[in-house]
């Protein structure tokens, strides 16, 4: 998720996050048992929610930090002393694979130098607390602790949402404004194919607390959850067309998520196929507002009649309705 999803939470600028930051390092001090090279090097967030300001603002300064080339980590303290909340060989394997899975990643899309600002390091924090792993925006990526100690966490997918390059940020867009436009089937679902790819090209196993399927069963988990879920053809009008299912973001949530991550994701990989590879579908979303255009004109196909031709391969003949606009 390029957001979190619960219900009531408010988005604050980055020179809140800043402010908060500072107010805790001026409070905090420093922590001694941190080595001198890793000291506060503080990520970006350039759409932060309120309890990211605090999670992050804490893990800076009384949290513990390890840097790679490509990855800044934070984790947080057992206590006041500023003793690591886990062991140092457990840091050491998760920051090696962080950096691992982000370096390939970069070059799999073809971003090697990717960087926000001048800097080049991906910025991962670790909370010991439970929430939905999210990015949201800049450099930054907050997955709970338990997940990432527990491999069950999406860090490949949050990542994914901060390397692939975008000219424009849906998550400062008013609220109707993304609604109503934003293809989210595309973000979502291309940032979990992109992640299922290099996890594989890695040898990662990969994680998806919404499709934990393997990748050969994606088309068939698919056709069931669209089924499943309490109005199909409602669900179809957002995958291949602009907006945001409302349903997605309150309490009917666990009803269509499943079904609409399902059908993204595959039919993302399907157009991938067809086109030998994401190149085309990277082009299209980095040409914010015009993602849906930009990709038909690409690919010289109609989404409508791709969408089509996927659900009649894994034998859904379901008609979407037209709750959503597809331009």
């Amino acid at each position: 998720m390029n957001q979190p999803n619960s219900v009531g939470l408010r988005r604050r600028p980055i020179v809140a996050l800043a402010v908060a930051s500072a107010m805790f390092l001026s409070a905090c001090g420093t922590n001694p048992h941190q080595s001198p090279e890793a000291m506060r090097p503080i990520g970006t967030s350039l759409n932060a929610w309120d309890e990211d300001i605090a999670r992050k603002a804490e893990l800076e300064s009384v949290g513990t930090c390890r840097l790679r080339r490509d990855v800044v980590a934070w984790f947080p303290c057992a206590d006041s002393r500023g003793a690591p909340a886990i062991s140092e060989a457990e840091m050491s394997t998760i920051v090696d694979k962080l950096e691992r899975g982000i370096r390939a990643a970069k070059v799999f899309i073809g971003a090697p130098d990717w960087s926000c600002g001048d800097d080049r390091r991906v910025f991962f924090y670790f909370p010991d607390a439970n929430f939905i792993s999210h990015a949201p925006g800049g450099n930054t990526a907050f997955i709970p602790l338990w997940r990432i100690r527990q491999d069950q966490a999406p860090w490949l997918h949050e990542a994914m949402h901060l390397l692939v390059k975008v000219d424009g940020d849906w998550l400062s867009q008013a609220d109707g404004v993304a609604e109503a436009r934003m293809p989210l089937w595309l973000h979502e679902g291309l940032a979990e194919a992109l992640a299922m790819a290099v996890a594989e090209q890695e040898g990662f196993a990969h994680y998806s607390p919404l499709i934990d399927v393997p990748a050969d069963r994606l088309d068939a988990f698919a056709a069931e959850h669209i089924r499943a879920c309490p109005d199909p053809p409602r669900l179809l009008a957002f995958v291949g067309g602009r907006g945001k299912l409302s349903e997605l973001f309150g309490e009917e949530r666990m009803q269509y998520a499943p079904a609409f991550y399902a059908a993204s994701t595959p039919f993302v990989r399907s157009l991938a196929r067809r086109d030998g590879g994401y190149r085309l579908l990277l082009r299209a979303i980095a040409d914010f507002d015009n993602e849906i255009t930009t990709y038909e004109r690409l690919s010289g196909r109609s989404l409508d009649d791709s969408r089509r031709e996927w659900m009649a391969s894994i034998g859904v003949e379901i008609a979407p309705s037209s709750v959503a606009p597809s331009r």
